[in-house]
């Protein structure tokens, strides 16, 4: 790669060169998936909660079904039959993972989901929630089924529209990208973007993944519906973030000094050396100093160029 920029003289040619360099990042590899099939141990006879590591709050529907999903064997759920306690107000499911490593701080969840109307007249709403590790609520995805439009929420708490809606009793693959050391989350649906690199947070609260699940919220707790979220194939997977760019290296031309020298003004990334060399037939190129431009830049001298009818100068990473 190569920038090149020609000074207003015609003594003076610079070109600016970005040293090429190559990362290669770590596979993408699966902390977590739950198939919620019998040879993982789960059971239909019982909820989801207490089973594969599965957690929850909220005596709400919650459990396995049978191919909900046309052959792909058992699924899970979340909604249908109300909760035991009155003054409850949502049921909730989580799925706890550990062993992200520092550097990990890419996160992808994916699931399949279908949301099933009620029979009953009640509708409520569907939430997948994302929390960090002081369990903090960062985002949420929500699907109402009052309207069957899909609206997400920051931390702020403010829901608001993504303009996209959803049918009953259709399958959708929802995916969830995470970048914590961005501070950025995408969501689509189906390979359809519905949101790309909001905030995951807009608080300064820790950038860390906690757990994402799937909630059931009643529009009316002492009546809600009996409709219900199914979901499968749920995976999570974590790898590095791709490394911040690097700015290149900039030549600028600032004019002679009183003793003749050539002033040129050296830019790019702060902490990187770069060398700045010289030529005067654009074939042999000789270093002519090497230095980090700071924050402000830093001022390159030429003390050679009043011999030479013509001088060109070039930068480029010193490795």
């Amino acid at each position: 790669m190569r920038g090149e920029t020609r000074c207003a003289i015609g003594a003076c040619w610079l070109a600016a060169w970005l040293g090429l360099a190559t990362t290669t990042l770590g596979q993408a590899r699966t902390l977590h998936h739950s198939g919620f099939e019998p040879e993982q141990d789960f059971d239909m006879e019982f909820t989801l909660i207490g089973q594969g590591g599965w957690q929850g709050k909220g005596t709400g529907g919650n459990g396995l079904l049978e191919n909900n999903f046309e052959g792909m064997g058992q699924q899970a759920y979340i909604g249908y039959w109300p909760p035991g306690e009155a003054t409850e107000t949502f049921t909730s499911l989580w799925r706890p993972v550990e062993g992200i490593e520092p550097e990990e701080t890419k996160v992808t969840v994916t699931v399949l989901i279908m949301i099933v109307d009620s029979t009953n007249g009640q509708r409520d709403d569907f939430r997948w929630t994302l929390y960090n590790d002081n369990v903090q609520r960062l985002v949420t995805l929500d699907f109402d089924n009052g309207t069957r439009n899909i609206n997400y929420s920051l931390d702020d708490d403010i829901f608001l529209p993504t303009g996209y809606s959803f049918d009953h009793e259709a399958l959708y693959d929802l995916k969830f990208e995470m970048d914590f050391a961005a501070n950025t989350w995408t969501v689509s649906i189906s390979d359809q973007v519905l949101l790309n690199a909001k905030k995951l947070t807009t608080t300064g609260a820790r950038l860390a993944f906690g757990d994402l699940g799937p909630l059931w919220i009643y529009r009316k707790p002492e009546a809600p519906g009996n409709n219900y979220m199914v979901f499968d194939d749920y995976r999570i997977t974590v790898e590095t973030s791709d490394p911040a760019p690097k700015a290149p290296p900039t030549l600028a031309w600032t004019g002679w000094a009183n003793d003749g020298r050539a002033m040129l003004q050296l830019g790019g990334d702060a902490t990187t050396d770069y060398t700045v060399e010289v030529s005067d037939d654009l074939k042999t190129w000789t270093p002519l100093q090497t230095a980090k431009p700071g924050d402000t830049g830093k001022e390159v001298a030429d003390a050679g160029a009043p011999g030479y009818a013509r001088r060109f100068y070039r930068a480029r990473t010193a490795d």
